[in-house]
C-alpha cells in the first residue's frame, strides 16, 4: 500500500462489545492497523469482552452508552438520539476513516459520517438483520435502512459473496460493494487431552464421556435462533440408539436461548449425550477436543468459527447457507446440509462417525483451504488497500 495516499486515523465504530464475530473483526483490523503505524480509535456500546481486549492491545475505545440495539425496528429509529453522539465524536476525532460496523452503527455512523464530512466512510456487511426471524414490516424497514446505509457509504465491504449477493437489484449500489472475506490468524491448539481437560472443567460430567471409544462433537456458536441448534439436538435424538449412547455433543458459548435449548435436551433424555458449556473467551484453542463440529446455522453471513476449524483440521458438518458454501466444499472439504433438517444432520453423522479416514481427509481439505484463502494478513491488506485507494481517488477527482 502507497503510504502516501494512505490514511492516517481511523475510527472504529460498532454498536455491541460482546465478543461476537463483528467484534472480533473489529478487533483484528484495530490492532493491525494500529501495529501498522496508524493512529485508531475505536467507538463501541456496552462493556463487553471487545473492550478490555483492545485496551490490553493499547487501543483506545470511547464508550457509546446510547448506542444500544432493541428488539424492534422501530425501536431502533426510537434511540435515534445516538446520532447526536456520534456527530460530536466524530467531530472531536476528525479521523480520515470512519469505518462502521453492525446494522444500527452502520446506518447512523454513515449518516453522521456524511454530516461531518468525513472523507472515507466504509461500511461492514456482516450479514443482513433482514434476514434475522422477524416481522414482514420489520424486514421491509431494515431492507431500506440497509439500502440508505449503502448509498451514505463510500465503500461497502461484504463479507462473502453471498452478503454481496443479497443486494442484487438494489438500485445504485453495485459499484459501491466490494467482497473482502473474513481471516484468521493462526493461533495455539492445546492437545487433545489438554483441551478435553479444560472442557471437563467446565462442566465436569463431561470426564464419563470423553473416554475411549465415545464420539465427540463439538460446536461454538451463540445460543439464538439463528444458529439452529434445536435442529441439531433434534438430529442427535433422531440418531439409531445404538450411535447416539456413544455420541457426545458439546455446545461452548451462552445466548438468550439457553434455558429453552436445556428444557429440550431433558425433554428429549439427552441430558447425558448433548452438554452447554456456556461462554469460554479462548474457546478455538480446545477445538481438538473433538472429532466434529457441527454448525446447524439458519444463515451465516461468513462463519468464523468454520475457519477455525479448519485450522484444528476437524471435518465439519455444517447447513448450506450464506457464505457456508464459500469456507466448505460439501463432499470435499466437509458435509453441507440444508437449513431446519435435523434427518440430514443425523445422516451425516452416520456417515461420518464410522469412517475415520473420511474425516481426516475432509478435516486435511478443509485445513488447507482456509490456510490459502482465509488468513488474516489478506483480510487486512485488502481493507487498508480500500482505505487507500478510496483517499486517491479523491485525489485524482479534484485534480
Amino acid at each position: 500500500m502507497d503510504v502516501t495516499t494512505s490514511p492516517k486515523k481511523i475510527l472504529f465504530v460498532i454498536t455491541k462489545s460482546y465478543w461476537g464475530g463483528a467484534q472480533r473483526y473489529v478487533y483484528d483490523l484495530a490492532t493491525a492497523a494500529a501495529a501498522r503505524g496508524f493512529d485508531v480509535v475505536v467507538a463501541v456500546g456496552g462493556q463487553g469482552l471487545l473492550i478490555q481486549k483492545l485496551q490490553e492491545a493499547g487501543v483506545r475505545t470511547i464508550a457509546l452508552d446510547t448506542l444500544t440495539q432493541h428488539k424492534t425496528f422501530l425501536g431502533d429509529l426510537l434511540s435515534f438520539g445516538s446520532l447526536f453522539t456520534l456527530i460530536k465524536i466524530i467531530k472531536e476525532e476528525r479521523s480520515d476513516v470512519l469505518h462502521v460496523n453492525s446494522a444500527k452503527a452502520g446506518g447512523l455512523g454513515a449518516l453522521a459520517g456524511r454530516w461531518c464530512g468525513v472523507p472515507h466512510i466504509i461500511f461492514t456487511a456482516h450479514g443482513w438483520e433482514f434476514m434475522n426471524d422477524r416481522g414482514a414490516l420489520s424486514r421491509v424497514g431494515i431492507r431500506l435502512f440497509s439500502w440508505l446505509t449503502i448509498l451514505l457509504s463510500h465503500t461497502t465491504i461484504a463479507v462473502s459473496q453471498a452478503v454481496r449477493s443479497a443486494t442484487v437489484g438494489w438500485p445504485f449500489v453495485a459499484s459501491k460493494i466490494v467482497v473482502i472475506r473474513n481471516g484468521v490468524e493462526d493461533f495455539p491448539l492445546l492437545s487433545r487431552g489438554e483441551a478435553r481437560a479444560a472442557l471437563i472443567e467446565r462442566v465436569p460430567t463431561l470426564a464419563s464421556v470423553f473416554k475411549e471409544g465415545m464420539f465427540a462433537i463439538g460446536t461454538v456458536a451463540e445460543l439464538t435462533p439463528i444458529k439452529g441448534l434445536t435442529y441439531g439436538i433434534e438430529a442427535i435424538a433422531a440418531l439409531p440408539e445404538e450411535m447416539r449412547k456413544k455420541i457426545s455433543w458439546t455446545i461452548i458459548s451462552d445466548g438468550a436461548l439457553r434455558d429453552a435449548l436445556q428444557q429440550q435436551i431433558d425433554r428429549l433424555g439427552l441430558h447425558n449425550r448433548v452438554f452447554l458449556a456456556g461462554f469460554m473467551p479462548e474457546a478455538r484453542t480446545s477445538l481438538r477436543a473433538f472429532d466434529l463440529f457441527l454448525l446447524p446455522s439458519l444463515f451465516e453471513a461468513l462463519a468464523y468459527v468454520l475457519i477455525e476449524a479448519g485450522h484444528a483440521e476437524l471435518p465439519v458438518i455444517a447447513s448450506k447457507t450464506g457464505g457456508i458454501p464459500e469456507i466448505v466444499e460439501d463432499g470435499t472439504s466437509g458435509i453441507l446440509v440444508p437449513p431446519r433438517d435435523p434427518q440430514a444432520i443425523a445422516h451425516a453423522i452416520e456417515k461420518l462417525m464410522p469412517d475415520q479416514e473420511l474425516r481426516i481427509t475432509l478435516g486435511t481439505a478443509l485445513h488447507a483451504k482456509v490456510m490459502r484463502e482465509f488468513s488474516i494478513e489478506r483480510m487486512v491488506d485488502e481493507t487498508l488497500e480500500v482505505y487507500a485507494r478510496q483517499r486517491q481517488g479523491k485525489k485524482e477527482r479534484r485534480k
